[in-house]
């Protein structure tokens, strides 16, 4: 995976996922942990591979994020899974300008 520092508070999380589909992906948050996980549909088990030198195993990765991060966008093509972040200042931290 990749982490890239993006501009206005965001951060673009990058994840090759290459033979999976979009219905073999789930990304969720829950107290403040972004998960991400997928299992390859049940069709290609019952394939006989002369050689099998890719793997589909079913995984799960999870990240830590602060209190002030959401995910903004969640993306997916080919084979690239595209999750972006963003930093959500509570009002009372924002700058302002008062005069």
């Amino acid at each position: 995976h990749n982490v890239v520092n993006g501009s206005d508070g965001r951060t673009v999380l990058e994840l090759a996922l290459a033979g999976f589909s979009r219905g073999d992906i789930e990304v969720e948050t829950e107290r403040n942990v972004l998960t991400v996980s997928a299992r390859k549909s049940a069709e290609d088990k019952d394939k006989k591979y002369a050689h099998k030198g890719i793997s589909y195993r079913t995984f799960s990765r999870n990240w830590q994020m602060a209190d002030d991060v959401e995910v903004e966008t969640v993306e997916f093509k080919d084979g690239l899974l595209v999750i972006t972040l963003k930093k959500e200042l509570p009002e009372k931290q924002q700058r302002k300008k008062h005069f």
